[in-house]
C-alpha cells in the first residue's frame, strides 16, 4: 500500500467504486475529499443546508444506525456495526462492500412521491419528481429501517442484518425492506380512481374549448372523488373540481340524498366497473366523452320586458355546456332506474355508454336535441 492510499478501515479501497447514476454523483461523497479511514469526521453538517451532501456516504450509514434514543450518540458502536456489516459483505460477495453499499442507495431511493396539495378543505394528493439529495436520504434510512427491523427478537446480530439488507437492496431484490418500501412509495404515487383505472393519464378531450371546464388534468388526479372542496365560495371555481366528482356531487339530488357522499361515490364506482366491463376501455374517457356530446350547444333565453317578450337563440358557454351535460346524464340516470329492476348504478352506467356514442336511447342526447331544436327556431 502505497503512503498515501486511503483504504476504509484499513481494507478496501475508494479508488474503483463507480457510480452509474449521474443525477446522484454530486450527493454521494466518495471523491477523494471525503477518502477516510474511519467513518468518524467529527462534521457539523447540519448546520447549513444541504451541507449533509458533503458527508462521506459511509459516515452517513453510521451515524442513521444511531437511531433511536437508546442509540443517539453512540458513533462507535454504530461504525463497529458498519465494519463487521462491510466484512460480512466483502465474504459473501467477493466485492469491495463500498462499491455494494454504494448501489444499495442508488436502488434503495424512490423516484416520485405523492404531496398533499391545496389548503383548508380543498387538500389532494399529487405525484411529484424526488430530489436526488432526498433520494439518498430515504434510500439510507430505509437499509438502516429494515436492518433495525429484522434485528428485532432475532438471533441474528445487528451487522448481519444490516448485511443482508444492503446485499439484498444492491440486487434490487424483494426481500429488501428498502425496495419493498421504495416499490410501495412509487405505486401510490402512480394515482388511480378507486385504486383500478390510472386517472387522466391516457384521457383525451378533443373539444379545446371544454378543456379549461373538464378538470383531468394532474392537479386532479384522485384515488376517490371526495375532495370536500369549497367551490361553490367563488364564481366559476367549480371548474377546477375534479369531472368525476362533479358526477357524484350531482347524484346526491335531490332532497332525501342531499349529504350522502359516500353513497354516491359507491354508485359511481359501481356504474365505472360496468362501463369497464362492458366497454373495455377507461371509463374515465366514456364519461369524459359522455359530457362533451352532453351539453347543448345553443339554447334559447327570453329577451325584452313587460308584454314585448319573446325568445331569442343565444350560444352556451363552455362551463354551462359541461354543467347541463353532467345534470342531464344524472337526470336520465335517476328517471330510468324509477319503478325499474335494474339498479341506479346499471342505469347511470347505460346513460354514460349511450351518451358517449351520442345515441338516441340517451336521455341527455334527446334533451339536448330538443334544446337546440328549440334554439334553432327562434334565431
Amino acid at each position: 500500500m502505497s503512503a498515501t492510499e486511503v483504504k476504509l478501515f484499513g481494507k478496501w479501497t475508494y479508488e474503483d467504486v463507480m457510480l452509474s447514476d449521474l443525477s446522484l454523483v454530486d450527493y454521494i461523497a466518495v471523491s477523494k475529499t471525503a477518502h477516510l479511514f474511519l467513518p468518524h469526521t467529527q462534521g457539523r453538517y447540519q448546520m447549513r443546508r444541504f451541507r449533509k451532501a458533503l458527508c462521506p456516504i459511509v459516515e452517513r450509514l453510521a451515524c442513521s444506525m444511531m437511531m433511536h434514543g437508546r442509540n443517539n450518540g453512540k458513533k462507535l458502536m454504530a461504525v463497529r456495526i458498519v465494519k463487521h456489516a462491510f466484512e460480512i459483505i466483502h465474504l459473501l460477495t467477493d466485492k469491495n462492500p463500498i462499491q455494494v453499499f454504494v448501489d444499495a442507495v442508488k436502488n434503495g431511493g424512490p423516484r416520485e412521491d405523492s404531496t398533499r396539495v391545496g389548503s383548508a378543505g380543498v387538500v389532494r394528493r399529487q405525484a411529484v419528481d424526488v430530489s436526488p439529495l432526498r433520494r439518498v436520504n430515504q434510500a439510507i434510512y430505509l437499509i438502516c429501517t429494515g436492518a433495525r427491523n429484522s434485528a428485532f427478537r432475532n438471533i441474528k446480530s445487528i451487522s448481519e442484518c444490516l448485511a443482508d439488507e444492503i446485499m439484498n437492496c444492491a440486487k434490487e431484490s424483494s426481500n429488501s425492506y428498502a425496495i419493498k418500501k421504495k416499490d410501495e412509495i412509487e405505486r401510490v404515487a402512480k394515482v388511480k380512481l378507486f385504486g383500478k383505472w390510472r386517472t387522466y393519464e391516457d384521457v383525451m378531450l378533443s373539444d379545446l374549448s371544454l378543456v379549461d371546464y373538464i378538470a383531468v388534468n394532474k392537479t386532479a388526479h384522485l384515488f376517490l372523488p371526495h375532495t370536500q372542496g369549497r367551490y361553490q365560495m367563488r364564481r366559476f371555481r367549480k371548474a377546477l373540481c375534479p369531472i368525476v366528482e362533479r358526477l357524484a356531487c350531482s347524484m346526491m339530488m335531490h332532497g332525501r340524498n342531499n349529504g350522502k357522499k359516500l353513497m354516491a361515490v359507491r354508485i359511481v364506482k359501481h356504474a365505472f366497473e360496468i362501463i369497464h366491463l362492458l366497454t373495455d376501455k377507461n371509463p374515465i374517457q366514456v364519461f369524459v366523452d359522455a359530457v362533451k356530446n352532453g351539453g347543448p350547444r345553443e339554447d334559447s333565453t327570453r329577451v325584452g320586458s313587460a308584454g314585448v317578450v319573446r325568445r331569442q337563440a343565444v350560444d352556451v358557454s363552455p362551463l354551462r355546456r359541461v354543467n347541463q351535460a353532467i345534470y342531464l346524464i344524472c337526470t336520465g340516470a335517476r328517471n330510468s332506474a324509477f319503478r325499474n329492476i335494474k339498479s341506479i348504478s346499471e342505469c347511470l352506467a347505460d346513460e354514460i355508454m349511450n351518451c358517449a356514442k351520442e345515441s338516441s336511447n340517451s336521455y341527455a342526447i334527446k334533451k339536448k336535441d330538443e334544446i337546440e331544436r328549440v334554439a334553432k327556431a327562434n334565431r
